[in-house]
């Protein structure tokens, strides 16, 4: 049977991922597997390879080499209260978390961390099959950049795009038969609401504004050149450095009043943050996400006329900064606390 012959499909493709122990150590098992049901998946191995010049009596090059290898790449999908939303924000945002047990459920509280030895999930290993027969394994995965956006009509979106240490091949493997996926649906806009204040402490309920979408990334600016490897060796020996993290936020609102505007042009302090509250976990606990930004800015907030049939929109991108005394470790540009059906600590 020549290469190439037989045509393969992504439906049968699936992803499974777990936080790990040691950074570039394998983490999945039969027992310890986290499932994630993505709509695409990129990650890709690449090497910086070289054609050498030299003088060597023909005019065309006789020598090649291989020298970085770089592993990276996305997976997209949509944002799901039990099934990687937790530890994929955790690790975009450092790695710190905290758990507390409920009743049939659990609050879990992610706030900015420095990928240090006391934060958690500081890399994660993912497990990809790639049609139905070969599976394929990334390990040390970091995510360099998170971003989640929803708009009406439509569901609400994760998508990450991630640097790993490694990469490798085998034939599909017994990890296919530990999946388990949850029966919940994923957030939808219908589930969402927007609330801006002055003040974090303020931001309930009565201060929901509406929306037609939105958009959040956060961006760890990850080093991944020759400042984040060394002599012996093609892939990072330790986790990539990560630079000034980067929170962007923004926003389409109808224009009505000049609220939004004023806010804008007298850059006034406020405190944003999207709620989400998806299917029930018992008769006392919802599935719910909780982002809050306790500290921004509008940077934009005019309005254009498009025309005499279309509604008047602002797009206002929000300038995210750090709450606080910068020297404490309470301090923080953006928090979040999930509420699902796991009930012990990840």
């Amino acid at each position: 049977m020549p290469v190439g012959d037989i045509g393969k499909t992504g439906a049968r493709s699936a992803l499974a991922f777990r936080q790990e122990t040691t950074y570039g150590t394998f983490a999945l098992t039969t027992t310890a597997i986290h499932a994630f049901v993505p709509t695409s998946v990129n990650f890709l191995t690449k090497f910086d390879g070289r054609k050498l010049d030299q003088l060597a009596v023909q005019r065309g090059y006789g020598r090649f080499v291989q020298l970085n290898k770089m592993v990276e790449g996305s997976v997209e999908g949509y944002l799901h209260p039990d099934e990687g939303t937790l530890h994929f924000l955790t690790n975009a945002l450092g790695g710190r978390l905290t758990f507390n047990s409920l009743t049939s459920a659990g609050d879990h509280s992610i706030t900015t961390g420095n990928f240090s030895a006391s934060d958690t999930m500081l890399s994660l290993s993912f497990w990809v099959q790639k049609g139905d027969e070969q599976s394929f394994r990334y390990t040390g995965g970091v995510i360099n950049n998170l971003k989640i956006s929803a708009a009406v009509g439509e569901p609400v979106t994760i998508s990450l795009d991630v640097v790993f240490q490694d990469s490798s091949i085998s034939t599909a493997d017994t990890l296919t038969t530990s999946l388990s996926f949850s029966t919940q649906p994923p957030f939808t806009f219908v589930d969402g609401t927007f609330r801006y204040d002055a003040t974090e402490g303020s931001l309930t309920s009565t201060v929901a504004e509406e929306i037609q979408s939105f958009e959040l990334e956060i961006n760890n600016n990850l080093v991944v050149d020759s400042g984040a490897r060394e002599l012996g060796s093609r892939v990072f020996s330790r986790r990539p450095p990560a630079g000034r993290r980067e929170v962007k936020f923004k926003i389409k609102q109808r224009f009505d009043t000049s609220t939004t505007f004023n806010r804008f042009v007298q850059a006034t302090q406020g405190a944003a943050q999207l709620f989400f509250r998806g299917a029930s976990i018992s008769a006392e606990f919802f599935r719910d996400l909780t982002i809050t930004m306790p500290n921004v800015r509008n940077i934009t907030g005019d309005v254009e006329i498009g025309g005499a049939n279309e509604v008047l929109e602002a797009e206002i991108e929000y300038a995210v900064l750090v709450s606080g005394n910068l020297a404490t470790s309470t301090s923080r540009e953006i928090g979040c606390t999930l509420r699902n059906a796991i009930t012990t600590s990840q």
